[in-house]
């Protein structure tokens, strides 16, 4: 036991050093106020979208970040009874960035007022169909539990298709990877008809409490499994060529499916813009990717297609556009339950 026990720590030190160990010189500083009285707002929800990486206002309606790992970032503010607000921001090492926000408060019309007692039985099939393709098809969606799924609204706006959307966030406890989720649902639509789902979400990531020791180890080992399966880790390995050497086998092909050409080096599809620290992702078509880090075969196939002629991938394997790819086959089917922060193999310091 002691030998697994230390066997596993030094796997899980190594792995998370592997990225930039020292804290950065920047700071998010600002200031929040109510529009309409000009009073500092205090105890605000301020994040980076996507990551573990946020604070709350204090009382003067002031707040700070800092030791932000450089780049492009979406930082959101937001509180119950009022509109929330983001706003697109680039960090450097050096950054000191200053925001001065009003926060609008929210007009709330009665039929937006909902009674959560003596739901239609339709809500809860909504709510099914919702589950699955908001959680994703994994086993981590098996030990997830909604906190509070009757904020969530449903409509068809058409038929076989299902919207859904929330006044405040939908959160999620996900006692796998162990995170509670805070999940602002800009767009969800699932058709039916064309078994798609299309959705964009700003999340927010924070660390379930538990003081067993198992428990925390198991939640590492998770992560560290589901980060070799992701997305992030491929594009990292693509671009810093050793993609052959991380579990991957890739192919540029037509459609889905098809029989393609194998692509045995990162420098036929990807170049280090060395100014920028950064990466051009290019290819036509289809790029397939297997994946030998999953451990079912029948879920080992992905497919990636660019939404531009080329894409930007941070030093981290994160692309800098919005909406950069359009995923299909296993990546495809993920939902939250399978998420994990930004950079969470990076170590920030506070």
């Amino acid at each position: 036991m002691d030998k697994t026990f230390h066997y596993i720590a030094a796997i899980i030190f190594l792995f998370r050093g592997i990225l930039f160990p020292q804290p950065f010189h920047n700071s998010i500083t600002g200031i929040i106020l109510d529009n309409a009285t000009l009073e500092p707002l205090s105890n605000v929800n301020i994040y980076i979208s996507n990551t573990t990486w946020g604070t709350t206002s204090q009382i003067d309606g002031s707040f700070k970040l800092s030791s932000i790992i450089p780049g492009n970032h979406e930082i959101v503010f937001s509180m119950i009874g009022y509109d929330s607000q983001s706003q697109k921001i680039k960090v450097t090492d050096s950054s000191k960035i200053f925001l001065h926000i009003d926060l609008i408060p929210k007009i709330y019309k009665i039929s937006d007022i909902t009674v959560t007692a003596n739901r239609p039985e339709e809500w809860f099939d909504d709510l099914e169909i919702f589950k699955k393709h908001f959680l994703g098809y994994s086993q981590y969606s098996l030990e997830c539990v909604f906190v509070n799924e009757y904020e969530i609204n449903f409509e068809h706006p058409k038929e076989k298709v299902l919207t859904a959307k929330s006044d405040n966030p939908i959160e999620v406890n996900n006692y796998k990877l162990g995170y509670n989720i805070k999940c602002e649902i800009l767009n969800f639509e699932y058709s039916q008809s064309l078994k798609r789902c299309d959705y964009t979400y700003r999340l927010f990531f924070t660390e379930l409490d538990t003081n067993d020791l198992d428990v925390k180890e198991e939640w590492e080992t998770n992560r560290i499994k589901k980060y070799k399966e992701s997305l992030a880790y491929f594009l990292r390995s693509l671009s810093q060529g050793t993609f052959r050497d991380n579990g991957f086998e890739i192919s540029l092909v037509y459609k889905p499916l098809n029989t393609g050409v194998e692509i045995l080096e990162s420098s036929e599809l990807i170049s280090l813009d060395p100014r920028k620290e950064t990466f051009k992702l290019h290819f036509s078509e289809f790029l397939e990717v297997y994946n030998y880090n999953i451990d079912m075969k029948d879920s080992r196939l992905s497919w990636l297609r660019l939404n531009y002629p080329y894409i930007t991938i941070d030093k981290y394997g994160y692309p800098l556009e919005d909406r950069a790819i359009t995923i299909y086959g296993y990546w495809g089917e993920l939902g939250i339950a399978s998420f994990l922060p930004k950079y969470f193999t990076t170590h920030k310091t506070d």
